[in-house]
């Protein structure tokens, strides 16, 4: 077995740190689908090479399997995988697979439950405004925010809400939460991914609005209401990077990148899925070449 076989995990992983620690100077619309392409891209990678070393692993155990295997599944020399990478590879992709499935089917969970509610207001004096996606899906609001706002900072948090729930910014959060729990140390990279996320819905508003300052006044305002809870499936107003998010809204809007932006989202791509394309051994089985 050669490095070959860990290096597009290990790029993808290394890249993704990196993202977690620097913040990206685009657009926070781009800055979220470069996050999000990367989050997915690396977890893809890291499971990929998870599986084929496992796969390759009980093939060097059990010989009579391994020779009805495809030739692509198979890594690629005659080495016998050591059990000192084989068993920890098997224990590490039993245990992304649990984490995954236990992800997925406690969000489908939340999905229903929030859809149930999401066309009557939330009664609790907690002021609350969540986007839920979905066919009966809508903006959650709680008695609590309606009665603290007036209509203007109603009407900021709702186009607010309304960003999240037009350009599906649940699927990010949910790709970056699936990759984060899988993927420990891609936690930083979800942070980010879900202050861009945020920001977007932000500027989304104050475009709406074209007030900055009312928008960054009525963010504020909710966040001193609030009380704190953890991170749930769902965009919520003013529940990430409260200071960051008004700070940049008293500011020159950022600029569209319009075309560094398509450009870098586009190379980061191509980068990041043919890694996790070639983790998957794609690229062998069907006779291409990404490194």
């Amino acid at each position: 077995m050669t490095t070959w076989t860990f290096l597009p995990a290990a790029l993808t992983l290394a890249f993704s740190v990196i993202l977690g620690l620097a913040p990206l100077p685009l657009h926070p619309m781009w800055s979220a689908r470069v996050l999000g392409t990367v989050a997915a891209s690396t977890l893809l990678a890291t499971a990929g090479t998870l599986f084929f070393v496992a796969v390759n692993f009980g093939a060097s155990l059990f010989p009579k399997i391994a020779n009805q295997l495809p030739e692509w599944a198979l890594i690629g020399d005659d080495t016998p995988i050591p059990a000192a990478l084989g068993v920890p590879a098997v224990v590490l992709f039993t245990a992304l697979l649990a984490t995954a499935l236990t992800v997925t089917l406690r969000a489908a969970a939340e999905v229903r439950r929030a859809e149930e509610t999401s066309r009557a207001v939330l009664e609790t004096d907690v002021p609350i405004a969540v986007a839920v996606p979905g066919r009966n899906g809508g903006v959650l609001a709680s008695r609590g925010l309606l009665t603290a706002l007036d209509p203007s900072e109603l009407r900021v948090v709702f186009e607010h809400e309304g960003s999240h729930l037009r350009h599906g910014h649940h699927r990010y959060l949910a790709t970056a939460a699936l990759a984060a729990a899988c993927v420990p140390v891609l936690r930083p990279l979800r942070a980010r991914l879900r202050f861009a996320i945020e920001r977007w819905a932000d500027e989304d508003a104050a475009d709406a609005v074209g007030d900055r300052e009312h928008v960054a006044r009525t963010i504020a305002r909710v966040a001193l209401l609030q009380q704190p809870a953890a991170p749930g499936p769902f965009p919520a107003f003013a529940d990430s990077g409260v200071v960051g998010r008004v700070r940049a809204l008293l500011v020159r809007a950022p600029d569209r990148n319009r075309v560094t932006g398509p450009m870098i989202l586009l190379g980061t791509g191509m980068t990041t899925v043919g890694l996790a394309l070639a983790a998957l051994q794609l690229d062998q089985a069907f006779r291409l070449t990404f490194l």
